[in-house]
């Protein structure tokens, strides 16, 4: 019950302070690395595949856990009230955020709108404990694809 209250509480204070939006840094921070790719087409069956990498998309990570909305994959970037590091995807769809230690949310973003199609069960979209290096961190636009 102690433990509901709190996270109340937090969910509460989340959407009551705005941290400023702030670009990576690369000092004493963890490196997280991975790429950007949007999916499209029908999935079924499983050999009809087709994806390419996003090309100078901006990619967040949001401190702590971010409550969905009505349990959808997108969220207005405005809504979001944890702090927010931003970066962008090169050529090959490769980002990289330099983090401090804690738990992060990973989204793209398009047109005000942060993306994720990946969420906890309890409400909340996916977050991720970053403590060591990652070198993986798939973000996935599937918003076209037909399971």
């Amino acid at each position: 019950m102690k433990s509901m209250i709190l996270l109340s509480l937090l969910v509460g204070l989340q959407l009551i302070l705005q941290c400023p939006i702030t670009k990576a840094h690369n000092n004493k921070y963890i490196l997280v690395k991975g790429f950007a790719k949007v999916n499209s087409g029908n999935k079924m069956p499983v050999k009809r595949k087709s994806s390419e990498p996003l090309q100078d998309k901006l990619s967040i990570a949001v401190l702590g856990h971010v409550k969905t909305v009505g349990g959808k994959p997108n969220i207005p970037v405005k809504s979001i009230s944890s702090k927010i590091i931003e970066t962008k995807t090169d050529q090959k769809g490769m980002f990289e955020f330099s983090l401090s230690p804690g738990f992060y949310t990973f989204f793209l973003v398009n047109k005000d709108q942060a993306y994720l199609n990946r969420f906890d069960g309890n409400g909340f979209f996916r977050a991720m404990k970053v403590i060591t290096p990652q070198e993986d961190l798939q973000l996935i636009d599937d918003r076209n694809v037909l399971y």
